[in-house]
């Protein structure tokens, strides 16, 4: 069975994944917003090119819109397992990675979304052709600002974590480390100090081999002595 903190670092990998997806199709679109947002002196050329573009993507199968939804949809699971149950040290930015992520997908509903169906309709409301075009990669280059700041959040806390994994791993291992050498130098200490014992006690024991070795003497002297007594008489 997996447990939430072996979760985490899925929650993070869904997250950056779907982000980095995410950039990666808005990157496509810089061409086209690079010449209606930083660089409009090249005239109607560019412009027109980045409405036709805009007019394509409106046109975009469902199935396309669809596919982009559900990878959006992995992040969003991916940010509500890391806020299921936040630590203290980290619920802020897991917080600020969820507002960010929400906040791209309203600017892409509000202004991106709609200003690609009014490339298609040519309708642009109080606002010139131009203008709009120019929103929609502002609106994008917003959203690229929001991805890398889920992208940077999410990267961050993965590598505190990782460290402080380490660091704690590190820590909890010298420790038995030197758990262990303080367990081997007492047995070795106790090792020595059994063959002292045992010389200690074997010391009394001599005590009545010696007594018996006296007795022995004493008991042949008188032999000897009972043997001279009677010769004599």
């Amino acid at each position: 069975m997996i447990s939430y903190q072996q979760l985490l670092p899925i929650g993070s990998l869904m997250m950056i994944s779907t982000c980095s997806f995410m950039l990666g199709i808005f990157f496509a679109d810089w061409p086209y917003d690079y010449y209606t947002l930083w660089d409009s002196s090249h005239g109607e050329e560019f412009f027109t090119k980045a409405l036709d573009h805009y007019k394509t993507l409106a046109t975009q199968p469902t199935v396309i819109i669809s596919s982009l939804a559900g990878i959006m949809s992995i992040g969003f699971i991916g940010s509500f397992i890391k806020i299921f149950k936040p630590s203290e040290d980290t619920k802020y930015f897991e917080y600020g990675s969820l507002i960010a992520l929400v906040s791209a997908v309203c600017i892409y509903l509000t202004n991106v979304r709609t200003g690609q169906m009014s490339a298609l309709f040519g309708e642009w409301g109080e606002v010139s052709q131009n203008v709009g075009l120019s929103v929609i990669a502002a609106s994008q280059v917003m959203i690229v600002v929001l991805l890398l700041g889920v992208v940077v959040l999410q990267c961050g806390l993965f590598y505190a974590e990782y460290s402080d994994y380490k660091a704690k791993t590190d820590f909890y291992m010298k420790e038995l480390g030197e758990q262990f050498i303080s367990a081997e130098e007492a047995k070795q200490r106790g090792s020595k100090s059994k063959p002292s014992e045992t010389k200690t006690k074997s010391k009394p024991k001599s005590k009545p081999k010696s007594k018996a070795n006296a007795r022995a003497k004493t008991t042949g002297a008188s032999s000897k002595e009972t043997s001279t007594k009677s010769r004599k008489a």
